[in-house]
């Protein structure tokens, strides 16, 4: 594993990560946040830092798998790595519906947000982390 392509991919996955959900939960789904802000934390009780974090950690070990085992891949194998990888962190967000008072949609757009970032981040890392 070559350590400065995996932090120059992870710096510039966990870029596309942060705007993206920024954009996706600020924007896209900040009507279904405010419809449902019983369930939620008050805005003052998140921790940003631990989002980042989380943010940071996704991308780092999604460019370290692919640095493992997608390296001699081209662009269009990351389309499918970032898809696969995707799908399964998404996997687990329809059941939310089921614990938490929260309307389907809102476990649905949260299933596809993250099939959608795995596929951003799956196209960055195949491009910049080249063999």
């Amino acid at each position: 594993m070559n350590a400065k392509k995996i932090l120059i991919s992870s710096i510039a996955a966990f870029a596309f990560v942060f705007i993206f959900e920024m954009l996706w939960h600020g924007f896209l789904m900040k009507d279904l946040y405010e419809a449902t802000a019983s369930v939620w934390r008050p805005q003052e009780d998140c921790n940003m830092g631990v989002m980042l974090l989380s943010q940071f950690l996704f991308a780092l070990s999604m460019t370290i798998f692919w640095a493992k085992i997608g390296k001699h891949g081209e662009c269009k194998k990351g389309i499918g790595f970032g898809v696969l990888s995707g799908l399964v962190v998404a996997s687990p967000q329809l059941a939310t519906f089921c614990y938490l008072p929260i309307p389907i949609t809102i476990s649905l757009l949260w299933m596809l947000s993250v099939v959608l970032r795995g596929l951003g981040v799956g196209l960055i890392i195949a491009k910049l982390y080249k063999a």
